[in-house]
């Protein structure tokens, strides 16, 4: 691939992440979007309420495993010898398209309403902090190099021929709080739910389970590259919640 043509591939896979988190984000807030977490696609089954669980379990498992296979060090060693280092990352966004796309086509709401709030003060809260966890989630990605982590850095080193550097470890803003404050964004988005539905109830906690299982096997990649930085970070700063003790596990 030429350094051009790895360019152009990066800027569009660049945008197709963003425009695919952005898909995401309305999904799960039921905003704006035709097909949402209480909205089902034409292609989506028709199922009894226990089998739509079960098969909306699968495709979030689905979604999940590929973000945490895909972004593992093993795995990037394997998927180098076959796509260049280059676009690894642009690549990755590919597959992430493609398992959102997946979840939001095939997933089966099911009835149910726990609360409702919407139209109220306190409905508005809700969906400021809905708005405002998603907007931290985008400041995050900025605190740890956007660019980087969606492709574009690596594809615009190598157009202008320069050597990445390795990896150092720095602690900006939030991460002196908490160690992944882009997942405490996250899950403090979910849980603002204006309309807390049957739907979003199980999205929310299947992603949470998701998160704190995904964020242990990111800390054992942050510590392959890392090492003892990493390992004395751990010890003082807490994982998700402000205020806890940092623990190595």
């Amino acid at each position: 691939m030429s350094r051009i043509s790895a360019m152009i591939y990066s800027i569009a896979c660049y945008f197709l992440g963003v425009a695919t988190l952005v898909y995401l984000i309305c999904f799960v807030g039921d905003l704006f979007v035709p097909y949402s977490i209480n909205a089902a696609s034409p292609l989506a089954p028709q199922l009894s309420t226990p089998l739509a669980l079960v098969w909306n379990l699968g495709l979030l498992a689905l979604w999940g495993s590929q973000h945490t296979i895909m972004a593992s060090n093993t795995f990037k060693k394997w998927w180098t010898r076959y796509v260049p280092a280059v676009v690894e990352r642009s690549t990755y966004l590919v597959f992430v398209a493609l398992m959102t796309a997946i979840l939001v086509l095939f997933w089966v709401p099911v009835e149910g309403v726990l609360w409702t709030t919407s139209g109220t003060m306190l409905g508005s809260i809700l969906l400021a902090a809905y708005a405002f966890g998603w907007a931290m989630v985008l400041f995050t990605t900025f605190l740890i190099n956007h660019f980087h982590l969606f492709g574009l850095q690596q594809a615009w080193k190598n157009i202008r021929a320069l050597d990445n550097k390795d990896v150092t470890f720095t602690t900006p803003l939030l991460y002196k709080f908490v160690r992944h404050p882009m997942m405490t964004s996250v899950l403090f988005a979910l849980w603002a739910a204006p309309d807390l539905t049957v739907n979003r109830l199980f999205f929310n906690l299947v992603m949470t389970v998701y998160v704190v299982i995904g964020v242990h096997y990111e800390e054992k990649t942050l510590v392959d590259d890392l090492g003892d930085d990493y390992r004395n970070y751990r010890k003082t700063t807490p994982s998700l919640i402000p205020g806890l003790k940092g623990k190595a596990s």
